[in-house]
């Protein structure tokens, strides 16, 4: 862990943690990386971890083959900083060293070997050494490898089980060969997702198509309680990571205030940060190191969605294919439910996405905090009309009867408007008409 913080490993990417898992599998694997997302950080960590608490320091465990000098050395240097205060030292054998100071340098052992091809197999042969010991062969950045003859003169001197893995960036016939020969039954390790073509033969009209096993709900959300909505819904799924839509940056932006006041470990993605911060904050949210991503003026085609349990629609989207795309992630896998918060003012136009899904999602009760909270509100309200006296209007009566009606069971997929009090969408405003409309146009 010392090792960690002095070279400022924090939390593995996407993609160093499911090279760390398939390492543990103990399979032979082909992993298809750059040595800038640093592979290293997930094939290494759990041999040398497992070296710290091993009691026997003489034998050599691992051997790492790299595709030139310069890489050999920065790996022998990484290897050193994190096994410095576990005493792991590793031993470079590269062509500008000495070849008889690297022969007694492996003679005597080292717990791990980094070198380029040659060198190490003109060593091997000298010495005419075998591996009994060894438990993992890297080949990193395998496309660079012009030498495979001595990587499988290498590959043969070790006896046992041993893993053996290949990183590269790119494929080449040269390379499916070596694998053929070096490694059995390899499996592929990879971030590269598959084309939304390829999983669309459920689709009808290039639109995706929602699975009929989605979880889906709703909640009826009282006016100007959707952010104490979520609040109170988030703290009832404290263990779930969520993602959470919204139809603009403003909403997002306060949204995060709101979250961070609470000790709620959030980040915020919108359509207007640069490359770098979007990747930096989402590669946050995707190695748990926070729980909430906040998804401002973006499509759900834009997030590459891996760890959510939950997608939640503070603003419920207005195009139809765009809640399709947030329920295909939840098909993937990617999410556990999707659920929409419902402000009652946006019921006359749920018709559209309901006849596109066919039925209504499932209704989940208002939380018990909010639900005392408007109870309380319509006590005082109550409270406050007896105090005034009086009788009320015809009219009055009117707005209260088509309340209530609006109030009957919901069967219908709703679609939120925003509450102006909790930001939401931008959409174009009512352009006032006769006398009151020239006046504000003249002095505008």
């Amino acid at each position: 862990m010392k090792g960690l913080k002095d070279t400022k490993i924090e939390s593995p990417s996407p993609l160093q943690k499911k090279i760390f898992k398939a390492v543990q599998e103990k399979d032979d694997l082909v992993i298809n990386t750059t040595i800038e997302e640093n592979p290293e950080v997930g094939y290494l960590i759990s041999l040398l971890n497992e070296l710290t608490r091993s009691e026997r320091r003489q034998g050599t465990r691992a051997i790492i083959i790299a595709g030139n000098k310069e890489r050999a050395k920065k790996l022998d240097e990484w290897i050193w900083a994190i096994g410095y205060h576990a005493s792991i030292e590793s031993a470079c054998f590269t062509d500008d060293g000495d070849f008889d100071e690297q022969f007694s340098a492996l003679m005597a052992g080292p717990l791990v070997i980094v070198a380029t091809p040659d060198r190490l197999s003109d060593l091997l042969e000298k010495g005419k050494m075998i591996f009994r010991e060894v438990q993992l062969l890297i080949v990193d950045q395998a496309e660079l490898i012009n030498d495979w003859p001595s990587i499988d003169a290498i590959s043969n001197r070790i006896i046992g089980k041993c893993q053996r893995i290949f990183t590269a960036a790119k494929d080449s016939k040269e390379l499916r060969e070596a694998e053929k020969q070096i490694l059995s039954d390899p499996k592929l390790v990879t971030l590269a997702k598959k084309k939304k073509a390829e999983k669309k033969p459920a689709e009808t009209n290039g639109e995706p198509e929602i699975p009929k096993d989605l979880t889906q709900y709703y909640i009826n959300v009282p006016p100007r309680s959707k952010i104490s909505t979520l609040m109170a819904h988030l703290d009832n799924h404290s263990a779930d990571s969520v993602v959470i839509f919204t139809a603009s940056r403003k909403t997002a932006d306060r949204l995060y205030k709101i979250l961070r006041k609470s000790n709620k470990r959030a980040v915020s993605v919108h359509d207007k940060i640069d490359k770098s911060t979007f990747t930096e904050r989402f590669e946050r949210f995707t190695s748990n190191n926070v729980q909430h991503l906040l998804v401002g003026e973006l499509s759900a085609a834009d997030i590459p969605l891996e760890h959510a349990s939950q997608v939640i629609n503070y603003d419920v989207p207005e195009e139809v294919s765009e809640y399709k795309l947030r329920a295909e992630l939840v098909g993937d896998g990617k999410a556990t439910r999707i659920i929409s918060l419902v402000s009652k003012q946006d019921r006359n136009d749920i018709q559209t996405i309901c006849k596109s899904l066919g039925y209504a999602p499932e209704e989940v009760p208002l939380p018990k905090s909010v639900k005392e909270k408007v109870s309380d509100k319509k006590n005082n309200n109550k409270g406050k009309s007896k105090k005034r006296g009086g009788r009320s209007s015809g009219k009055k009566r009117q707005s209260q009867k088509k309340k209530s009606s609006k109030d009957k069971k919901l069967h219908e997929l709703p679609r939120p408007t925003f509450d102006q009090l909790e930001g939401g969408r931008t959409g174009k405003k009512k352009e006032e008409k006769g006398f009151i409309g020239f006046v504000k146009k003249l002095f505008k």
